[in-house]
């Protein structure tokens, strides 16, 4: 008998991103993921949370309506004090150990992948490149969106 998961399925994704307007262009225009929430907080407390003595926090989550797991959260730290927010190293690489990837199951990788095209800031590593195995053929696109993280589509048509 196999044990229920002691950590339900995952509920966000958090991305801190440098422009989000930039970001929705990519998660919400491109990729077609719903806003389900966007908010700003500000204040002591959320400054701390993130450790520093200003700041605030625009916050936009996406995802598809009506699910409250796999959302994905794109954060913008502004207004911050003392320090400004750090940069990674080198965001585009991939892949890198600790490197994280986004991955969407989709059957509109080739139309996307023209969206990708035009969107500032969005670097493409590989694809579209379809493969196939003896049940179908998967079609992958890797790309990095603007602030270096890695996102793959796939998608899969089965053999008839």
């Amino acid at each position: 008998m196999t044990e229920p998961a002691v950590v339900p399925p995952l509920k966000r994704v958090t991305l801190w991103v440098r422009n989000l307007e930039r970001s929705l262009a990519l998660y919400r225009d491109a990729l077609g993921l719903a806003v389900l929430e966007e908010k700003q907080l500000q204040g002591a407390a959320i400054a701390r949370m993130v450790g520093l003595d200003e700041a605030s926090l625009r916050i936009v989550h996406l995802g598809r309506p009506g699910e409250s797991f796999g959302w994905i959260g794109l954060y913008e730290i502004r207004d911050t004090a003392p320090r400004p927010m750090a940069e990674t190293g080198s965001p585009r690489q991939f892949p890198l150990y600790g490197q994280a990837t986004l991955v969407f199951e989709t059957t509109a990788v080739t139309q996307i992948a023209a969206k990708l095209a035009a969107l500032e800031g969005v670097t493409i590593m590989a694809g579209p490149s379809a493969y196939a195995r003896a049940d179908g053929t998967f079609e992958e696109l890797i790309f990095l969106d603007p602030d270096g993280i890695a996102v793959s589509l796939m998608g899969f048509t089965p053999t008839v």
